[in-house]
């Protein structure tokens, strides 16, 4: 037989000079079959195993369901290795026992997660504040504007650089590092001839002070002299006698009023004619507050000094009384009283005692004086004015002159004797 016509069992053969015999699965784990063990010669250099050089005489006996040497037992558990070696949480080793995660755990876990992001993310905006504010925004320009946002700014008997001294900021300072109402109120009672006066910031570097001149404008009586005020009711100087030149302001002062410069003035509310209304309704019933629905006198002197503006009768006006908020009244040009009554339908009354004072076709004539009754208001609304002129006194006769009895003795000694 040709040796390339062999079969493959034979080249497999132990003969065969090319090729070992074959180990089965169990051999190449270390176990053996349950047959007689295979006699493996020893390898060169490693010393023979005791169980190898003792005759099966010699073996110790195996008991009955005692697995033998290097037989694996069927019934031991082995530990199961993790599937993916790759994914989070492994480790080599003996793998632990997976604990069950509960619905309430894996809540908490989340509000956890979002807590933590809230807290970044406020440590982050308070961070960027804190940075921005102490180190991007700081003063550099100071402004001084009317109110209106228009410059230069009218800043009457002072200076924009006084005003801007009195604000006591430095620049490069921190923008907002100061109060803008604490700064209004220091300047306000800094400058008296000031009337509206207000502080303001604007990003990223500007101090801007808006202001509005105060006009000497009222005079009115206090118990110690006079006070000067402005259009706003601010007191602007203090004087013994009464100034001239003013429209004379006649209002209630609070009990115990002190003036101070710089303070505003605010009169008490009072009506006479719900006075009246409310002493007599005391008996009946003492829960009755008409005075809470009266309106504030610095509201009313405010409307009034707006229409008395708007109708062209400001330069014209010379006393103003609000004393009593039932019978406003104001005298034009010192010689025509004007009757409002209460502070209803103001302007219709304001524009039919402009029409009366300032047209002399269809009004007065710039002589007359007397008293223009505005305050007649009919059920249907319409207002009614009615003029009453002053009476003029009349002239007192110049008694005869009496005869002197020297001169009559002259006259008779100087008449010839009768015969």
């Amino acid at each position: 037989m040709d040796y390339n016509q062999r079969s493959r069992g034979q080249k497999s053969g132990a003969g065969h000079p090319a090729r070992a015999p074959r180990r089965s699965m169990g051999s190449r784990i270390g176990l053996e079959k349950r047959g007689a063990p295979a006699q493996q010669p020893p390898r060169r250099g490693s010393a023979p195993r005791p169980d190898q050089t003792r005759s099966p005489s010699q073996n110790p006996p195996q008991r009955k369901g005692q697995p033998r040497l290097g037989q694996a037992q069927p019934n031991a558990r082995r530990p199961q290795q993790q599937i993916n070696p790759q994914k989070n949480g492994y480790t080599p080793g003996s793998p632990r026992r997976q604990r069950r995660v509960t619905q309430a755990e894996i809540l908490r876990r989340t509000r956890r997660r979002r807590l933590l992001g809230v807290l970044t993310v406020l440590a982050v905006l308070a961070i960027g504040a804190f940075v921005s504010v102490n180190l991007l925004f700081k003063v550099a320009i100071f402004r001084v504007e009317n109110f209106d946002r228009t410059t230069p700014a009218n800043t009457g008997i002072y200076t924009e650089d006084e005003i801007i001294a009195a604000l006591d900021i430095e620049k490069n300072s921190n923008l907002f590092g100061f109060s803008t109402a604490e700064k209004t109120q220091q300047l306000q009672a800094q400058f008296p001839y000031l009337d509206k006066v207000e502080v303001a910031v604007q990003m990223p570097a500007t101090v801007v002070v808006r202001l509005t001149p105060a006009i000497e404008r009222f005079t009115c009586m206090y118990s110690g002299g006079w006070m000067v005020l402005s259009d706003s009711l601010r007191i602007l100087r203090l004087e013994v006698s009464q100034p001239d030149g003013l429209i004379l302001l006649s209002a209630k002062l609070p009990e115990n009023f002190s003036p101070a410069i710089g303070q505003q003035v605010i009169p008490e509310t009072y009506n006479s004619l719900l006075a009246n209304a409310a002493s007599s309704a005391a008996s009946d019933s003492t829960d009755a507050t008409p005075e809470s629905a009266q309106p504030t006198v610095t509201g009313v002197v405010t409307e009034l000094w707006q229409l008395l503006q708007d109708d062209g009768l400001l330069d014209g006006l010379t006393a103003l009384d609000i004393s009593d908020t039932s019978q406003l009244s104001f005298t034009y040009q010192g010689r025509v009283d004007v009757l409002l009554g209460n502070s209803s339908s103001l302007d219709y009354k304001l524009r039919m005692a402009a029409k009366i004072l300032t047209d002399p076709d269809k009004g007065l004539s710039g002589s007359d004086r007397g008293t223009l009754d505005v305050s007649d208001q009919l059920e249907d609304g319409e207002i009614r004015g009615y003029f009453q002129p002053y009476e003029q006194p009349t002239p007192t006769p110049e008694p005869a002159p009496e005869p002197d009895p020297e001169s009559e003795n002259a006259e008779s000694a100087e008449e010839p004797p009768t015969e």
